[in-house]
């Protein structure tokens, strides 16, 4: 019984190395067929890889001559930029020049110009004078209006100082010593001053706000003066007699006078 025993442990060792045999070249066979397609997958990748390094070299490439070409027309550019620089900056000069020449000529033209006028209207002047004996007739003539002309201001001086002081009566007559108010803030400067007859002129009327009988200080520099009292009264100009009493100093042209 041993030997069959035997026998049958041999043949089941060698139907399972058969079996392992059969298992390992199975296997064999499948991880050939793995690599293989790794291989073959591995030449692909390769060769698209490759595909893309020689496209990347080649772009590489055509994007250096791009480069170089740009740099090129740039260079160029640059150098056009700077001569048209040039020939701008002499242009602005000489418009700078022909604009001062022209503004030059200009003021020439108008001096000419007024010249020419100034010498037409002395011309002409000259055309209408009269002859001397009427010149010497004329400047006669100019003399005697002059004097009317002089003893009218003095009559006239006269009336006026005689018609305030009876203005002056008529208001002390039928207003008193009343004082009519004036507008706050009045103020005007004396332009003409009569020691005679103890009057002055201001440069302000109607229009300003004076009134007859209206009572206004005469100050110069800060110091009062002394008072005055407006008379008559005109659309710009009044009258006013200077209040003795109030005298404090002399009452000159360019004081002023306020309210």
């Amino acid at each position: 019984m041993f030997p069959e025993q035997l026998k049958g442990l041999v043949n089941i060792l060698r139907i399972c190395l058969i079996i392992a045999i059969l298992a390992g070249l199975a296997a064999g066979a499948l991880t050939f067929t793995k690599v293989q397609e790794i291989i073959v997958t591995t030449r692909a990748d390769r060769d698209m890889w490759k595909g893309k390094d020689e496209k990347e070299v080649a772009d590489h490439n055509k994007t250096k001559k791009t480069l170089k070409d740009t740099q090129a027309t740039l260079a160029t550019t640059q150098k056009n930029l700077e001569q048209t620089k040039g020939e701008l900056a002499s242009a602005k000069t000489e418009v700078a020049g022909l604009t001062k020449d022209k503004t030059d000529l200009t003021a020439k033209l108008e001096k000419t110009t007024a010249d020419r006028d100034e010498a037409q209207q002395k011309l002409e002047r000259w055309r209408g004078l009269p002859e001397p004996d009427q010149i010497r007739q004329v400047i006669a003539d100019l003399e005697k209006t002059r004097k009317a002309e002089q003893a009218l201001i003095g009559e006239n001086k006269l009336l006026a100082a005689k018609v305030i002081q009876w203005q002056d009566r008529w208001d002390g007559f039928f207003h008193g010593d009343q004082d009519v108010p004036l507008p706050v803030g009045l103020r005007g400067k004396i332009v003409a001053v009569d020691p005679k007859f103890n009057f002055v002129v201001i440069n302000i009327g109607e229009n300003q706000g004076a009134k007859q009988r209206g009572v206004m200080m005469v100050d110069k520099d800060g110091k009062l003066l002394g008072k005055v009292r407006i008379t008559s009264v005109t659309k710009d100009e009044c009258v006013a007699n200077i209040l003795p009493d109030w005298t404090r100093g002399e009452i000159m042209e360019g004081d002023e006078v306020l309210y």
